[in-house]
């Protein structure tokens, strides 16, 4: 049921048609392969006015998930799920409406004071609960009730329009920390109604930018319902504790139905012990031993247009740690024996992500092809989780948590990718998954990807970057250079208060030259050139290669990397094939006719800056698959796993019903 503080008005039309998609949708669902692809694209975290984004929500959904173009204009991306994700806190806009910066017809900034009581898609707001915040055109509603009353409700209004997964999630501003993408399942069911009360519960208990001492009230009472918030300690390494409360508050109360991943987690530095940002290796090591279901990686930064003279892509200015991104992505997961591979380098549960972090396009409106700042959900990145018979937003969960996922900037690869590995003939294990062996086999590692026909670029003019190395290759058909496969020892967990647990010492550009996992190398690098290629239907081209390691005593991981970047490339990669930082992309002239006006100039010389920049540095990130020896103690990915299965199965005999049930 909806939750009683909301009105959903309808008309007897609008609900018969609403019910007779709703029908059509749950036939095709449970029939549907999307496509028959092995995985299907989505996004986890961007904005709308609901907090500080530039477009409703609800246009946030159709732009990212619908088909073909958009009625006032531009281009739709057609995800095939899709977590509405803003920040906790508070907002003074409806965000029914885009703000007038979008520069959308009929559309123009609206705050709550103006539609208080009034029907508006179906919803209406009677009041702003919990405690008074801002008056007038400052009057301020709480996160937790915009996740019950708006967002999810144009969830709910919006599934029967599209054959796809719709979720409630959060971008919460963790106490001591910055923020993290989180999203609670439990309660979700758009298609039958449901409600994210769960979702705004941690939202209203956790976030320290929602200050709110009330919450939602009893109906029929003056009681809270949510009683025993802590409203004090949101900085530091109080915060920290604060935060850590709020993952086991997940772990023991939704462990399957919930994710927690840090964001663009290098951007403002080391932690600050007395303030609220950044983020060592001891608070992710921290996170996922409180949540081992459910905090299990990171995600790359977002904001990928940003990148100007002086660097800035991700948002990342030079005091993030690294000093910037390299390839689109934070040092701790561009870096080979960095961040990542630490953590992988204990055997741990710590995958990769990708999202928009959409906001705004900058200087560009909604509608415009070109941006400054970030990228519609699914126009430049691509998170691939596992397709299933009946997927679901059960799904979408399970399929982060299993690690077997991968993320695509710029559409280089697409929806079926493989990369898995066995020994001896034994069954093929994928990302995410452990290889058990003997010391001494041969491991097989197999990689297949198809490079599309092109993406959704606006550009069609030759790649700046690519020009100096003498590559003629369009921004809108990026081609794949090669594939790197990165290996590293895993040498054990690293208890708590253990030498080596807490690196603090870890910002600015000197970030770059921490080293967590020295064992971690690039493997092997292999050139597209030297893949088996297949053209499908004259457009898309399918790459296949295989190679082989040799198992020791001690287990290790491999994990796959790809970009359209060469070895060696001037401002863009070293010698081994790494991405320098990007600030170095600035040095490159653009100099075609058609690159655009809006890139940054020297001495009236345009630059590959903000949205050409990211069409011309390009890659993707694959997990990683685990090796271990016969006989040797299981990993802790092995361990969460198997945590994970018998939480699955405790929850199915104590309910009878499988996880599709309530999503």
């Amino acid at each position: 049921m909806f939750p009683t503080s909301k009105t959903i008005l309808l008309t007897a039309a609008s609900a018969s048609l609403a019910l007779a998609q709703a029908a059509v949708a749950d036939d095709l669902d449970k029939g549907r392969n999307n496509k028959g692809n092995p995985y299907v694209a989505g996004d986890m975290h961007n904005h709308n006015t609901c907090t500080d984004g530039s477009v409703a929500a609800g246009y946030s959904i159709d732009r990212s998930v619908g088909k073909g173009a958009a009625a006032a204009g531009g281009n739709n991306f057609n995800l095939d799920w899709f977590t509405l994700g803003n920040h906790g806190g508070s907002g003074n806009r409806d965000c029914r409406f885009s703000d007038s910066s979008a520069n959308i017809p009929g559309q123009t900034t609206t705050t709550w004071d103006q539609t208080l009581g009034k029907a508006i898609d179906g919803i209406t707001i009677s009041s702003l609960k919990g405690t008074p915040n801002g008056t007038g055109s400052n009057a301020k509603m709480w996160r937790w009730q915009s996740i019950q009353e708006i967002e999810y409700p144009t969830i709910v209004n919006r599934t029967p329009m599209y054959d796809k997964v719709l979720i409630e999630g959060l971008e919460w501003i963790a106490p001591g920390h910055e923020h993290v993408d989180v999203a609670v399942i439990t309660g979700q069911n758009p298609r039958r109604g449901g409600n994210a009360d769960k979702m705004a519960e941690f939202e209203y208990r956790f976030d320290r930018a929602d200050t709110d001492a009330i919450g939602p009230i009893a109906e029929g009472s003056e009681n809270q319902l949510w009683s025993g918030k802590d409203n004090v300690n949101n900085s530091g390494t109080a915060g920290h504790q604060k935060a850590l409360e709020g993952i086991k508050w997940l772990q023991a109360k939704h462990p399957l139905q919930s994710y927690v991943i840090p964001t663009h987690t290098e951007r403002q530095g080391p932690f600050d012990p007395s303030g609220t940002k950044g983020y060592n290796i001891e608070h992710f090591r921290d996170f996922n031993n409180a949540g081992p279901t459910v905090a299990f990686g990171i995600e790359s930064p977002g904001h990928f247009a940003e990148g100007g003279l002086t660097g800035g892509s991700g948002s990342y200015g030079t005091g993030a740690v690294g000093g910037g991104t390299y390839g689109m992505s934070g040092i701790y997961t561009a870096k080979v024996g960095g961040l990542w591979d630490g953590m992988l380098g204990e055997g741990r549960n710590f995958f990769i992500f990708v999202s928009s972090d959409w906001h705004s396009r900058g200087a560009g409106g909604a509608r415009d092809s070109f941006t400054t700042a970030d990228f519609i959900p699914g126009e430049y990145t691509r998170l691939y989780v596992p397709n299933g018979g009946r997927f679901s937003a059960q799904s979408v969960v399970d399929g982060m948590r299993s690690g077997n996922s991968y993320s695509v900037n710029a559409d280089l690869i697409g929806p079926d990718m493989v990369f898995r590995a066995r020994a001896r003939g034994d069954d093929w294990k994928n990302m995410g998954e452990t290889l058990v062996v003997r010391p001494g086999d041969q491991v097989t590692v197999e990689m297949e990807m198809t490079v599309p026909e092109k993406n959704n670029s606006p550009y069609s003019f030759n790649n700046p970057l690519l020009e100096q190395v003498g590559i003629k290759q369009p921004l809108n058909k990026p081609l794949l250079d090669h594939v790197d496969l990165i290996t590293g020892k895993i040498t054990g967990v690293i208890a708590p208060g253990a030498n080596g647990y807490a690196v603090p010492n870890a910002g600015g550009t000197a970030g770059a030259a921490v080293v967590y996992n020295p064992t971690a190398t690039i493997a092997r690098q292999i050139p597209a050139t030297k893949m088996h290629r297949e053209h499908r239907d004259g457009r898309s081209v399918r790459l296949r290669f295989t190679t082989t390691f040799t198992a020791g005593n001690t287990p290790f991981y491999i994990r796959a990397r790809g970009t359209n970047i060469p070895v060696g490339t001037p401002n863009v990669t070293d010698t081994a094939g790494n991405p320098v930082l990007d600030a170095n992309n600035a040095q490159v002239s653009c100099a075609d006719p058609a690159c655009p006006a809006h890139l940054e100039t020297v001495g009236g010389v345009k630059k590959v800056t903000h949205d050409v920049q990211a069409w011309s540095n390009v890659w993707f990130y694959g997990n990683p698959i685990f090796i271990r020896p016969e006989g040797s103690p299981k990993l802790l990915v092995e361990t969460n796993a198997d945590l994970a299965r018998r939480l699955g199965h405790r929850a199915d005999n104590d309910h009878g019903h499988d996880h599709d049930h309530n999503h």
